[in-house]
């Protein structure tokens, strides 16, 4: 049972009477603490000002589905023991895949616990951790952390979230008079309007400022003046003298020796989940290099977030995971992995990187990367492509992407009415203590848009705001919720928008059509269903008759244009040549090499017979909001198919009427103009 005593303060403590035999002073603890003889180690003391909890020394364990076993150390515990990384347990990994996929249920924890296990994999049981490169158990232990926190950024249901901020900042954007009225309510209730949208948002920073919240939380926080002393004691929480890489003590049973954080430490797993130097507000000036590890150690950069290829432990755990989940299939790379080794090898991407960009020619732009065997440069195309597989049919599945799109016209719509969404507990005593940044973050109230600004609105932003919507939107009154309920009623009993279309790029437009913007699309497409026997209607809606009873109006709302893009990681480029391979003659003395020694890979002389002809795929989808204009939308999709491809607007923009064995009627032109300025088209047969 842990010892709930008053804890005394270390001054108090050292004056106290030595000569009594209740007390003793450990010296193998590097914090120099005393504690009181036959009571647990977990007894709480001052230090700093501040009541503080020595971290345990326990050893835990848990079941992996892909990985097995996992082990979690001491410190790693109290990372995983936060809000914030307890946060994932409610976070799909896949946002909407579950629709199309049942067994795509897993969470973002399961993922980031893989990542982690496969960030220690990587360095003790492949060729890296037998080199001579001075790899300490800090940096084993930073990396895991990197792993296991590098998603702490992503919001309610994933990806999902990044779209709904896009479109979020569009919309407030082109259409600032839709979200005038909800600012002056806001503003009327707090004095102040809310805060303006980012044109890009990177969930990546948005982990950084989680894991200074998870830190925060634990009573700790980087000091930027004093990288190489512990951690700085900002509240109440863990001791920073005991937390970091704990090792049995055999001359003291019980005891543990203890290598402290650093602030720099903590810089390091930033950066590698960053994948690049910091910037502000997560350093007090942007920085042009690495901060965390010297150049020497500059290839652990590639292991959870690899900016030369791509290939990284974060990539493989999910594809693997995820395709066990959705297809079943049981892909590993752990044999790839720990085939990984560390030399020398040209920056491929010498026009972004931050340190070569400036070097004059390539020779000059060396980086020590992680690299692998010429022999596997296949199961390294095979990699890739599991990746363009995986975003095809899982992913972006067209059932997928229906529902996504619902939930983020749910999010939308909910954002424009609930302004005041989500409470910050300032006047909140009990609430979870906050980074030193954010002293002067004065909003009482955010809408989800803007949950990702401050951490105690993020740590509630998960897959469960769909419900605390619903509830919001059942209690009130309000008829302007209508369409909010609507959505809603729709995502509950699974009727998503429907996908009535969809092209590669290459068969119809080319470049052109890829740049052309979405509403200018819609309103096109639009346009040509109104065209008939050379007649311009200037309008942007139509009618479909059912029949005699009743006509529909297409509008560009109920049209959603997605742009695809497929691609193996690198876009244009293939990503296997931005790899680095060593031949097979360097292996034999890798492990006795000091670093300046290690030998020059490089890229591929000869690529795969499985190389594809081309590394990028896209596609144009269409999708009807409204089921009820499913067909008519799917008419306009074929007549403004059918325009792009000839080139001609006017011609053949009409519908033809089809029997049952699929011939022409003899009346063609069915697009008829009349007096109220819309079109009429009889329903009809289609055939796609």
């Amino acid at each position: 049972m842990t010892d709930r005593s008053p804890p005394q303060d270390d001054q108090a403590a050292a004056t106290a009477s030595t000569s009594s035999s209740s007390l003793f002073f450990s010296p193998s603890l590097s914090n120099q603490v005393y504690h009181l003889r036959g009571t647990p180690r977990s007894r709480p003391r001052r230090r700093h000002g501040f009541t503080v909890w020595p971290v345990k020394y326990e050893q835990r364990k848990c079941n992996d589905e892909v990985h097995g076993e996992v082990t979690i150390p001491p410190a790693v515990q109290v990372v995983l023991d936060s809000p914030a990384v307890q946060r994932l347990a409610n976070l799909k990994q896949l946002g909407c895949a579950f629709n199309t996929y049942p067994s795509c249920s897993h969470s973002r924890k399961e993922h980031s616990l893989g990542v982690m296990e496969t960030a220690h994999k990587i360095i003790t049981t492949s060729y890296v951790g037998k080199q001579q490169l001075n790899i300490t158990e800090m940096d084993i232990l930073c990396l895991r952390i990197a792993g296991l926190c590098h998603d702490l950024g992503h919001g309610p249901y994933s990806h999902v979230y990044e779209s709904f901020l896009k479109e979020s900042y569009k919309q407030e954007k082109d259409n600032p008079e839709l979200y005038s009225e909800r600012n002056a309510r806001f503003k009327e209730e707090f004095g102040m309007d809310l805060p303006p949208l980012p044109e890009k948002y990177e969930h990546e920073m948005t982990s950084l400022m989680m894991v200074d919240d998870m830190l925060a939380t634990n009573g700790l926080e980087i000091d930027w003046g004093a990288l190489d002393e512990p951690l700085k004691q900002v509240g109440d929480g863990i001791d920073r003298e005991t937390f970091g890489v704990m090792r049995k003590n055999k001359n003291e049973p019980g005891e543990a020796t203890v290598d402290h954080f650093t602030s720099r430490d903590f810089i390091f797993i930033k950066e590698c989940i960053y994948g690049k130097p910091l910037v502000c507000p997560d350093s007090p000036v942007p920085q042009t290099a690495f901060v965390g590890r010297s150049k020497e150690k500059e290839f652990l950069y590639d292991i959870i977030n690899n900016r030369h290829s791509g290939l990284d432990v974060d990539k493989s755990d999910y594809y693997a995971r995820d395709g066990m989940r959705s297809m079943g299939r049981k892909d590993s790379y752990n044999a790839l992995l720990r085939t990984a080794v560390v030399a020398w090898g040209i920056c491929p991407n010498r026009e972004v990187c931050f340190d070569c960009k400036d070097k004059a020619n390539a020779e000059e732009a060396r980086h020590l990367m992680i690299c692998y065997p010429v022999k596997h440069i296949s199961e390294a195309m095979s990699f890739f492509e599991t990746r363009i597989n995986n975003h095809d049919k899982i992913y972006t599945h067209k059932k997928t992407k229906a529902a996504e799109l619902l939930m983020v016209d749910l999010m939308l719509e909910s954002d424009r009415h609930f302004s005041m969404l989500l409470s910050t507990q300032h006047d909140d005593p009990d609430a979870f203590p906050t980074h030193s940044r954010f002293a002067q973050f004065e909003f009482p109230k955010l809408p989800l848009s803007r949950a990702w600004m401050y951490p105690r609105l993020f740590l509630r932003a998960d897959d469960s705001i769909v419900g605390v919507i619903e509830n919001k939107a059942l209690e009130s009154n309000d008829k302007n919720l209508v369409s909010l309920k609507k959505i809603l009623k729709s995502f509950r009993t699974h009727k998503f928008y429907k996908c009535v279309g969809e092209f590669e790029i290459d068969e119809i437009g080319g470049e052109t059509l890829w740049d052309m913007d979405e509403n200018d699309i819609k309103r096109e497409m639009v346009t040509i269903l109104l065209e008939t026997e050379g007649n311009r209607i200037a309008r942007t809606n139509a009618r479909y008759e059912y029949g005699n009873e009743e006509q529909l109006t297409l509008d560009t709302k109920d049209i959603i244009v997605e742009k695809r893009e497929l691609h193996y990681g690198r876009r244009e480029k293939n990503p296997v040549l931005q790899m680095n391979f060593l031949e097979k003659k360097h292996f034999e003395e890798i492990e006795t090499l000091p670093i300046e020694k290690l030998p020059l890979a490089g890229p591929p002389e000869k690529l795969p017979l499985n190389k594809p002809e081309h590394f990028i795929k896209r596609t144009i989808r269409f999708f009807s909001r409204n089921r009820e204009k499913n067909e008519l939308l799917g008419h306009a999709f074929q007549n403004w198919k059918i325009a792009k491809e000839e080139g001609n607007y006017s011609e053949k923009m009409c519908f033809e009427d089809i029997d049952d064995e699929g011939e022409s009627q003899s009346n063609p032109a069915l697009l008829t103009q009349e007096s109220s300025s819309y079109s009429a088209v009889k329903r009809r047969k289609l055939d796609f």
